[in-house]
């Protein structure tokens, strides 16, 4: 499925839920005046009933977690790995959730460096252990497909091997390395042409600055 065939209603509506969410939850540490905390939490209430159109989960999962994480709402900060062997192929995973090929990542865990969270989400992801050599880009991910419904930031960093051994993992049914040529352009994850992209112009052109959106 490319990204014109795929239905972006799900990922809309949860996108706008998590806005909604944000906004009700951070006036909510502010607000004294009663009248204004009751028509913020009838906000939050109506973010909940919007992301259950858009989720799998019962609606009071939801509105118990909406309103339950009462602490200041951000993006979330996620990471993927372009790692580069010599001859230039990229290691792609094909995730167990979805059966698409990605770069390997994930959310960055409290108390860790972004480059700490990308080696080890590689290393949990691919079975390499990794050294991670560069920032190539900051993706917000409302513009690029991204479907995990939640504002997101993703750091796209550069990595080379420097031990383990390909291998899969409960998030992972497959690992491989992939030339530019052979790259499965009509099974990747919609979000990561566009990465996928960005890392084939830096190996060209090392010195292309950092993007950001």
């Amino acid at each position: 499925m490319t990204a014109s065939e795929h239905d972006d209603t799900p990922r809309k509506l949860a996108l706008i839920a998590d806005e909604l969410r944000s906004l009700a939850r951070n006036n909510l540490l502010y607000l004294d005046d009663p009248y204004q905390i009751q028509r913020n939490r009838r906000v939050l209430e109506l973010a909940a009933a919007l992301q259950a159109l858009a989720d799998v989960r019962p609606f009071p999962e939801i509105r118990q977690r909406f309103f339950q994480e009462m602490d200041y709402q951000t993006p979330l900060s996620v990471v993927d790995t372009a790692v580069l062997d010599p001859e230039g192929r990229v290691l792609l995973i094909r995730r167990a959730d979805n059966g698409f090929w990605a770069l390997p990542g994930g959310a960055c865990d409290v108390g860790e460096t972004p480059a700490e969270a990308a080696a080890r989400e590689t290393w949990e992801e691919t079975g390499y252990q990794v050294e991670i050599t560069r920032l190539l880009g900051v993706f917000d991910e409302r513009f690029h497909h991204g479907e995990a419904g939640r504002h997101l930031y993703v750091l796209l960093f550069a990595g080379v091997v420097t031990g383990g051994e390909a291998r899969p993992s409960p998030e992972t049914t497959h690992v491989a390395w992939f030339s530019w040529e052979d790259l499965p352009w009509q099974e990747l994850v919609p979000s990561h042409h566009r990465r996928l992209q960005m890392v084939m112009q830096w190996w060209l052109h090392p010195h292309t600055p950092a993007y950001f959106d």
